[in-house]
């Protein structure tokens, strides 16, 4: 009789249920699918062409596992609590029929077993396909050989997964029971009349909410619109911290003061407010705004990290691609410098026969696999303090030691090797020099403001003015931050300068491109047998290893991203449809009074869009001020640039779930009203 009963609890109110089944079964795949992905061929394929496990991804998605599982848990139960509000007075119903509290509990019960199996089950079948359609994406989006995946079914990421949401529905059991073993009946029966009443539901105290939580937002707006400044006056990174923490209680004021001041400002618009059923819609909308404003908030701001998220993962990925590798333009580099001994002074005179070694077992290495070859050789001023050498010459003030490693290159070399870094060919004359010099795109604007024109510099006691009053940006090694002192050939063997080091760039043949893996892996074959220091760089390793980077990058971000949006809009489409359950009486009374369905559809509708765009509205203004943030936060920590496109793919995606929510919503709704 109780199954029976809460079979038919369930398919009776499947309209309340639907919403909340719909996100659960959501959660359910998402978390399926992203912990089934070190069972898939894709991630096996991945770990053999990059050359390495990707443990820290499995280990990072693990992590997060755990905390969207107990976020899930907090919107079970969110989600309980307001399913048993609504049906307070069917629970007393019961109660008068004769039914103890203890056989309401176990119908309770089987009503969360219910409903969590059947989410899981179709949670676990829709998690199978979304795992595919991640591996096509990320397939296509990593250039992967996708003709030959299948669908895999991962029996650990099944196991975890019952696991997981296993103990959040008992919890949620538990959660049912506790609130109706502690209800009273008289609570109960009268649920429906009881009215929620908030302290700032008055029209001053509203108004004055509104402002100062729009004064906070529009610092924390200010702070994250000039952060390149912030950062360039060396003022405290806790100010980012404040403006972040500022914009969440902005926000939550903000909402607070706008469904105070609502019913009073839209009365004033007389035109509208009397035209149709909009006086009946607004403070319907008022009063439900009113109830719902701290879901609303966090609802906005769920949806801007989702955006923020996607938005900053997608373009760390192809920033991290494409810088990698524009800095890495030979297949193989090397570079061999004496390395100095702890008890002398300076760096010691270069050991050519070390270097005569090292060019010859380098060329042994990768005989028959070079299409070219070049070559720099490297010097220094022995009176120059080789961290501080730069600053020295060019009488800067450098605190913070970007300006590194003054080398000295001949004018001929430089013209050889520059067109392989994007530099321009130069003409130095005797008695001049040119700099070039790179780190990140924060050190660019940080020299600039020191060093608006080259000054004359002194070298080995002769006096050089600039060929160019601007440094080149730009580096003649991967992954160095040298400067670069370019002198004219003749100059540059008249001065007293010390050998420093010589730097071999390769580019392979086709031989050497199909076996460039194998390449990778035993260059220290090419080293020679007395070694003073060295770096190396393969263009291959670099690649797989920043695919790697961005894979995970890309998967953690998704992963996050999806998750948040699927929160936040599952939420606020199931306190749409509860809150609108309770106005069954209000449409019941316009029938009487002769209104039309069509128009009663109307207003349903309209109050159902304004109550999903009215968060979305403030996600997307705090997205512009966060896509500047972003902006200058990637050129500040990499030179990443943001690309608008994918900004605009991601929000049409995020438009897309909540356009699929709110239609979903309505339906449920529209149902309802009819019934009542």
């Amino acid at each position: 009789m109780s199954v029976k009963l809460a079979l038919g609890n369930v398919k009776k109110s499947i309209g309340s249920f639907l919403v909340y089944f719909v996100t659960l079964a959501l959660g359910v795949a998402m978390f399926y699918a992203f912990t089934a992905l070190q069972d898939q061929s894709l991630f096996r394929y991945f770990e053999k062409v990059y050359n390495q496990k990707l443990t820290v991804l499995f280990e990072s998605l693990s992590i997060f596992n755990k905390f969207i599982a107990f976020v899930f848990g907090l919107i079970i139960l969110y989600a309980t609590s307001y399913l048993l509000r609504k049906r307070k007075k069917e629970f007393g119903l019961y109660m008068i029929l004769g039914m103890n509290k203890r056989k309401l509990s176990f119908i309770l019960v089987l009503e969360t077993f219910f409903i969590g199996v059947f989410s899981l089950i179709f949670g676990l079948l829709l998690g199978v396909g979304f795992s595919q359609l991640i591996n096509l994406f990320l397939g296509h989006l990593f250039a992967a050989d996708i003709s030959r995946l299948s669908i895999q079914i991962s029996l650990h990421a099944i196991g975890q997964t019952l696991i997981s949401f296993g103990i959040i529905y008992v919890v949620a059991m538990c959660f049912s029971v506790v609130i109706v073993n502690r209800a009273k009946l008289i609570d109960l029966l009268k649920a429906s009349q009881q009215n929620e009443t908030s302290w700032w539901q008055k029209p001053w105290l509203g108004s004055l909410l509104l402002v100062v939580g729009l004064a906070i937002l529009s610092w924390s707006y200010y702070i994250a619109w000039h952060l390149t400044e912030i950062v360039h006056q060396d003022l405290s990174f806790d100010l980012i911290l404040y403006a972040i923490v500022g914009g969440i209680v902005g926000t939550y004021l903000v909402f607070m003061g706008f469904s105070a001041f609502i019913p009073v400002i839209a009365p004033k618009f007389k035109g509208f407010y009397y035209r149709k059923l909009h006086s009946f819609g607004i403070r319907q909308f008022s009063t439900q705004l009113a109830k719902s404003v701290f879901s609303l908030a966090t609802i906005c701001l769920l949806q801007f990290f989702a955006l923020g998220i996607l938005v900053a993962s997608f373009n760390i990925k192809v920033g991290i691609e494409e810088k990698s590798l524009s800095v890495v333009p030979f297949d193989f580099q090397y570079a061999i410098t004496q390395a100095a001994d702890e008890n002398d002074e300076g760096i010691p005179p270069l050991d050519q026969t070390i270097v005569q070694q090292a060019v010859e077992k380098y060329r042994a290495y990768f005989k028959g696999m070079v299409k070219k070859e070049l070559q720099y050789d490297t010097y220094i001023d022995p009176k120059l303090d080789q961290k501080l050498g730069t600053n020295q010459l060019l009488g800067i003030q450098d605190d913070k030691h970007f300006l590194q490693h003054p080398l000295f290159v001949s004018n001929s070399q430089y013209n050889q090797i520059a067109p392989y870094y994007h530099l321009p060919k130069l003409t130095v004359k005797a008695g001049e020099y040119a700099l070039v010099m790179q780190s990140g795109g924060y050190f660019v604007t940080e020299v600039e403001n020191k060093l608006h024109a080259l000054p004359n510099i002194t070298v080995a006691n002769q006096s050089l003015v600039p060929a160019k009053k601007q440094f080149i940006n730009g580096t003649l090694q991967s992954y160095s931050y040298f400067s670069y002192f370019i002198l004219n050939d003749r100059t540059l063997h008249q001065l007293a300068l010390q050998p420093y080091g010589k730097f071999i760039g390769t580019i392979y043949n086709q031989k050497g491109l199909s076996n460039e893996k194998d390449l990778a892996n035993n260059w220290q074959k090419a080293l020679p047998n007395r070694v003073g220091s060295y770096s190396a760089q393969s263009r291959y390793a670099t690649k797989t290893s920043a695919a790697s980077d961005a894979l995970m990058i890309t998967v953690v971000g998704m992963y996050l991203g999806i998750f948040f949006l699927i929160a936040a809009i599952g939420i606020l489409s199931l306190k749409s449809l509860i809150d609108f359950e309770k106005h069954q009486q209000n449409y019941r009374i316009l029938r009487q009074l002769g209104t039309t369905e069509t128009m009663i559809q109307r207003s349903l509708f309209n109050q159902i869009a304004i109550f999903f765009i009215i968060p979305l509205v403030g996600a997307l203004i705090h997205m512009i001020f966060g896509l500047k943030f972003t902006k200058d936060y990637l050129m500040l920590g990499g030179g990443y640039e943001l690309d608008i496109q994918r900004v605009g793919v991601v929000s049409g995606f995020v438009l897309l779930v909540n356009l699929g929510y709110l239609i979903i919503t309505y339906l449920m709704n529209r149902s309802v009203v009819k019934e009542g």
